[in-house]
């Protein structure tokens, strides 16, 4: 122990010496150039050093946006998923893991506003604006602190800071802050960033002793005493973030006046050594820390030194995320003493190598033992390894999380999981390796429950079809972004033929045009499906009927036109909570989407579909090319006026409307048409009277008169008609027999005159009008004196009718008088009239 700690301030003095050496090289390059030897515009973290990767993005190979630490997570994955190979949309599986914990967070510990732990600093303000250079008024507008903005703060620490309940933010203001600033007592976090602190002394953090969570960025440090620390007792959370002039000595020496025994996490972030001792020897000064979390992120070290973690007797989470660590060593460098054997790390159950540079698999079993006897959750996304030893993790027999997403990988051999007990969830998205092969049985687990392979295919056949054998507790896989275009319907029933308790599964993207038969025969505990991004355009009737589990299903972006009573049945809807349908070329018309525009005016169902109503538009006909469902005539009413059954409508309705026009007139001029019809049978029946008898008459008068007026005539008129003028008379009331009509037309053709009493009852008789045109009629064809008109009482205009108007305006008419010399005179006027002559005129 004694050499080992001699050992030790011979380094801290070597290496002090030599850092001020290469501060103060003359050739005036920063000390971090003469390490590098790169130029000076390349050597900010962002920076590409010897492995040509940028600090921050070359090795994930994301866009800058995206590539910042503030989306990268401690646990050695991207917010977005970038180290798992999986798009934001599809973080799920990534961002919350089985053991409960989200990603963001299950590592650092921090809240999730504060999780980002370089661009976005627990003060909540990106580095940008963070050290901007802004003014205090500009910059106190822009920054925000852990998930709040800063208006909702109130001024403290000599109107340096901004302080809420516990929080207290000193950011931004450069080399005006020098010193941190007396706070209320109740502030437990604080947030000390791009200010001007190179110095933290014995009684620097004297005016904040009762701190739990301190996070110090960007102050440019370069001394740190070893009791500066020792007054925050109640200590949890130390963060030190983009420090650009620190070495390895100063940081011992800080963290050696860590003693609070509540000390729980040390955050290490974007960190630039200056000189060229890049170890972690450091660590040991927590050799005795109850630190249990060490996040260290966007640091250059040289290497992994097993034995330099080792030292943390509590440690349980170890994230080494963008270290640019090549190699893993687990032993001491045999050149300072005799080689050891190595001591596991018995606490540790996560360890995060993701976006670092190595190219072979650790060697995680050493001498027959594993470095990680414990170790639970282990990732190593985003590196250069090329080749998985079908052994490499079978000495952790606790592993239960494992990712080697983005990954050159050439393959996975058979049995590789089989002798891990407790493993349930497996990462292996996005490895770009051409000769990339899943061979027979390579997922043999009992154990399987989660199973992630998005995006692994180069070629269609990368996944061998018993790939998937004996790992029969599957409840999950993601399939995603795998060519299986070209597969037929038995090889996928054979991939799928032992996941009878798959709960989830996820074909998105993967060419397929048709839904598989092996997911209704194999999987009936099925819950969720995701089969967009594909060409279906149909499926068997009832296809879902028997997935009585199904809860999700997405069918986004397919090739599907048609929807009907058959896609769906009524219990699949039913039990259906989110359906996806978006994004298909439908074909709007009632023979394939009626059922379909029916149901999407059902409250109930909307709800469930996603991106309604505005993803869901027509793609024929060219008339409503890119309209909404929604918003297209499409409905029962509709859909009923085809073009023929239109036609056929049109043509009955104007059927119905020229008979209803037919029948009107006719029956408004129903007697002008009757005694036209009858008037032609007259002349008929006359012209063969006169052909076969000559002219004679039955009857000398044709009387007509009002069924009102009949007792009137038997009494008054008709007998002296008969018996003292001896004429033949026809009353119609009293001689007429049959058919009235035909009865009126016949006899007053076998009558010589017609006599007519009229009144008003008359005029408003239709038999007594007709037999008026008749004899009117009459008068104009044969041109003689035939009518006599009584006028029985003066008439109302209202019934003076045509017919009645033209017969007393071409004939003398003689009135009925009411006394004798009246009724004297009426008769003597009568008989005048039928002594007249009814020669024809010429």
């Amino acid at each position: 122990m004694d050499i080992y700690k001699f050992i030790l301030g011979v380094i801290f003095l070597l290496d002090a010496v030599f850092s001020r050496e290469i501060h103060l090289n003359s050739n005036g390059r920063a000390s971090n150039n003469a390490s590098s030897g790169l130029p000076k515009a390349n050597q900010d973290e962002t920076s590409r050093i010897h492995d040509g990767r940028t600090s921050d993005n070359a090795s994930s190979g994301l866009p800058k946006a995206n590539q910042d630490e503030t989306s990268r997570i401690p646990d050695g994955r991207t917010s977005d998923n970038a180290s798992s190979g999986l798009p934001k949309a599809n973080k799920d599986e990534t961002s919350r893991i089985p053991d409960g914990r989200t990603s963001d967070n299950a590592s650092s510990g921090l809240p999730k506003a504060n999780q980002d732990e370089t661009s976005r600093i627990p003060d909540g303000r990106t580095s940008a604006k963070s050290s901007s250079g802004l003014p205090k008024a500009n910059q106190d507008k822009t920054s925000r602190v852990p998930g709040v903005l800063m208006d909702s703060y109130y001024a403290c620490g000599d109107n340096m800071c901004y302080c809420k309940d516990n929080v207290a933010v000193c950011s931004g203001h450069q080399h005006l802050l020098t010193y941190i600033p007396k706070l209320p007592s109740k502030i437990k976090q604080l947030t000390f960033s791009n200010n001007f602190l190179p110095h933290i002394k014995y009684n620097t953090l004297s005016n904040v002793s009762s701190l739990t969570h301190l996070y110090l960025k960007a102050n440019n440090l370069t001394f740190c005493s070893p009791v500066a620390f020792r007054n925050l007792t109640e200590l949890q959370i130390l963060g030190i973030y983009q420090e650009k002039k620190i070495t390895c000595g100063l940081l011992y020496y800080c963290l050696m006046g860590v003693i609070s025994p509540k000390f729980q996490e040390l955050q290490l972030i974007r960190l630039t050594f200056i000189g060229r001792s890049r170890k972690t020897y450091f660590f040991s000064a927590l050799r005795n820390s109850p630190v249990s979390r060490v996040i260290m992120n966007s640091t250059y070290i040289d290497y992994y030194n097993h034995t330099d973690f080792a030292q943390l007797k509590n440690i349980t989470v170890l994230c080494l995320r963008t270290c640019w660590i090549d190699n893993m060593q687990f032993s001491l460098n045999p050149k300072l003493i005799p080689k050891p054997n190595p001591k596991p790390i018995p606490t540790l159950t996560e360890l995060v190598l993701s976006e670092n540079a190595l190219v072979n698999f650790p060697k995680f079993c050493v001498y027959d033992k594993t470095m990680f006897p414990n170790l639970k959750r282990l990732y190593m996304d985003n590196n250069f390894i090329r080749f998985m030893p079908k052994w490499g993790l079978d000495c952790m027999k606790h592993l239960e999380i494992f990712s080697i997403s983005a990954n050159p990988l050439h393959g996975l051999e058979s049995n590789t999981f089989s002798r891990l007990p407790n493993l349930h969830t497996v990462f292996i998205n996005d490895n770009s390796g051409s000769s990339f092969r899943i061979r027979n049985y390579a997922f043999n687990s009992s154990s399987l429950l989660n199973l992630y392979l998005k995006g692994n295919a180069n070629h269609a056949q990368h996944l061998y079809e018993d790939a998937l054998n004996c790992c029969a507790n599957l409840e999950s896989l993601d399939l995603s972004e795998n060519h299986l275009y070209n597969q037929s319907n038995d090889y996928l029933n054979e991939l799928f033929a032992t996941l009878t308790n798959l709960k989830i599964l996820k074909l998105s993207n993967t060419g397929i045009g048709s839904l598989p038969s092996a997911i209704v025969r194999r999987m009936p505990n099925l819950e969720s499906l995701d089969v967009s991004y594909n060409h279906i355009s149909w499926w068997t009737d009832d296809y879902f009927r028997n997935l009585k589990s199904l809860r999700t299903l997405n069918l986004a972006s397919n090739q599907i036109a048609t929807i009907n009573q058959n896609s769906f049945s009524y219990g699949t809807l039913q039990d259906l909570s989110e359906l996806d349908l978006s994004y298909n070329p439908y074909s709007c018309s009632c023979a394939n989407l009626l059922w379909f525009a029916r149901l999407l005016k059902t409250k109930g169902f909307t709800k469930k579909l996603r991106v309604f109503p505005n993803k869901y538009t027509c793609s024929t006909p060219s008339d409503w090319r890119g309209a909404r469902i929604i918003d297209t005539p499409i409905s029962d009413r509709f859909c009923l006026l085809t073009p023929v059954i239109s036609l056929i409508i049109t043509s009955v309705s104007i059927g119905l409307l020229l008979l209803l026009l037919a029948i009107s007139l006719v029956y408004r001029y129903r007697w002008h048409l009757r005694y036209f019809v009858y008037i032609l049978r007259y002349h008929h029946i006359r012209l063969m009277r006169f052909a076969s008898e000559g002219r004679s008459y039955q009857y000398d008068i044709y009387l007509s008169c009002s069924e009102e007026d009949v007792d009137f005539i038997l009494e008054n008129v008709l007998p002296r008609l008969e018996h003292e003028l001896n004429l033949r008379v026809f009353l119609p009331q009293r001689d007429g027999i049959g058919n009235k009509i035909d009865s009126i037309i016949e006899n007053m053709d076998a009558s010589r005159r017609f006599i007519l009493c009229v009144s008003n009852t008359f005029t408003v008789d239709h038999y007594c009008e007709f037999e008026a045109s008749v004899a009117y009629e009459r008068i104009l064809s044969e041109r003689r004196n035939l009518l006599i008109v009584i006028l029985l009482e003066e008439l109302g205009v209202v019934n003076v009718t045509k017919t009645i108007h033209k017969i007393l305006k071409d004939n003398d008419y003689i009135k009925w008088g009411l006394s004798e010399e009246s009724i004297e005179l009426f008769w003597l006027k009568l008989i005048q009239h039928l002594n007249v002559s009814d020669e024809p005129r010429s």
